[in-house]
């Protein structure tokens, strides 16, 4: 597979390559044959109703934005965070490809302290992975091939105005308990279902502890279904993908609960 990647990167240019993977994405995600890994997209159907108001942090090539878009409709509306220009483009230029009106698609960084980030696409393993750009000051153990720098945004300054929040979603490579401690106003007035990928178990704790006071539970995905976890649980998740769900939300999910 790496040697295909290698291929068509270097047989396709940048641009075109990333329009293929995130063409293709769609294609292969409507066939329902994508692998476990993302089980979570497929789930969100069981989480978003017609008019919710959703907050992607980390669009990349836009997994979770176009089927957010779909099950939200022309009355919900999806916010979508995306730092990396080549990403940034690349969805932008499908978004509006598929017409997906209900889209506000921006370019800043979120969970930074500074009001701009280093942004970089690291090399591993001798091939460059767009999967895992990040803010570099805050990985500094990568080797970096390509950055950029982008204003930072505050979640509760940006968001602050909608009257209605009722999911976020949140990847950004480790940064991701940064981003949340700048919705916290926008979480105490909403109670939002979160969404988000924490690689170490410790940051399951932290992120609990800052919702504290907010009665929120922690949730993973196995076999379609919502189990509960323990914040010191030693269940690996998929993907390191957690649910953070406000006790206000639960009853209308019981049934995808596991029992």
């Amino acid at each position: 597979m790496r040697f295909v990647r290698k291929l068509l990167l270097s047989t396709l240019g940048e641009k075109r390559y990333l329009w293929l993977l995130a063409n293709s994405f769609q294609w292969l995600y409507k066939t329902g044959r994508l692998g476990v890994d993302y089980q979570d997209i497929y789930f969100l159907k069981n989480l978003i109703r017609p008019g919710d108001q959703c907050i992607d942090v980390g669009a990349h090539l836009g997994y979770f934005t176009f089927e957010l878009s779909r099950l939200t409709g022309s009355n919900g509306h999806v916010y979508a965070i995306e730092p990396m220009s080549k990403f940034y483009q690349t969805l932008q230029a499908l978004l509006k490809k598929k017409k997906a009106k209900n889209v506000t698609l921006e370019q800043y960084a979120m969970g930074a302290s500074e009001e701009f980030v280093e942004m970089g696409i690291p090399k591993v393993n001798n091939v460059k992975k767009f999967a895992y750009a990040r803010a570099v000051q805050y990985n500094t153990f990568l080797e970096y091939v390509e950055s950029e720098k982008v204003r930072n945004l505050h979640g509760d300054e940006h968001f602050g105005h909608l009257q209605q929040v009722d999911f976020i979603k949140c990847d950004v490579e480790g940064l991701e308990l940064a981003v949340f401690q700048s919705f916290l106003e926008i979480i105490r007035k909403h109670r939002p279902i979160i969404l988000c990928e924490l690689g170490d178990p410790a940051e399951r704790v932290r992120l609990l502890e800052l919702l504290q006071g907010n009665a929120y539970g922690i949730y993973y995905l196995e076999y379609k279904k919502l189990k509960p976890m323990e914040p010191d649980s030693p269940v690996k998740t998929i993907s390191h993908n957690h649910y953070f769900i406000p006790a206000s939300r639960i009853d209308a999910l019981q049934w995808a609960m596991d029992s």
